[in-house]
């Protein structure tokens, strides 16, 4: 395995792990109430939301193996990674971000909450780029980049778009 596809497993591996922690932590915690980070999102929209959490989600599963069988001299492993330095690393912020405004409402953590979302978002516009320019080709490019931009729809579009106008802020 190359260096930089090593680097991608890591970065995937410890990323994960702190997303994944972030929520788990502060879910876990009784004085946090899940509820409350929806916001003003009820009934419908609510719904759609979930759906859109689950297609992202598949999205992600989607294309992050799919990047491991890129030919790295064919890609920009380099940008690729950087991608998901921004994606995963901001993302384990979120939570702590929200719950912590919650409890402490101040325009600090209300713009840097809002700045986690949009670097996440971003960033995962720039890997659906990055993913749609790869040529030629390679088999199941199609699936990946879909799968990026369901991810995209979520973590730019509805996260840092959306949610924050339902927020209280």
């Amino acid at each position: 395995m190359s260096p930089e596809k090593f680097a991608f497993v890591i970065i995937n591996v410890l990323g994960g792990a702190a997303v994944l922690g972030s929520y788990a932590l502060w879910l876990s915690n009784p004085a946090h109430d899940a509820a409350r980070l929806w916001g003003s999102i009820a009934g419908a929209a609510r719904s759609a939301y979930v759906v859109s959490m689950l297609a992202a989600a598949a999205g992600y599963f989607g294309f992050a193996p799919w990047v491991l069988r890129l030919d790295s001299a064919q890609v920009g492993f380099t940008a690729l990674n950087l991608c998901f330095v921004l994606i995963l690393f901001p993302s384990a912020l979120w939570m702590p971000l929200a719950f912590e405004y919650l409890e402490s409402p101040g325009p600090a953590l209300w713009w840097a909450m809002r700045s986690v979302l949009l670097v996440v978002g971003l960033a995962s516009l720039a890997l659906v780029a990055l993913l749609a320019g790869i040529s030629p080709a390679p088999s199941g490019k199609a699936i990946a980049v879909a799968g990026a931009a369901a991810f995209t729809v979520q973590t730019l579009l509805l996260d840092a778009l959306v949610w924050p106008r339902h927020f209280p802020a």
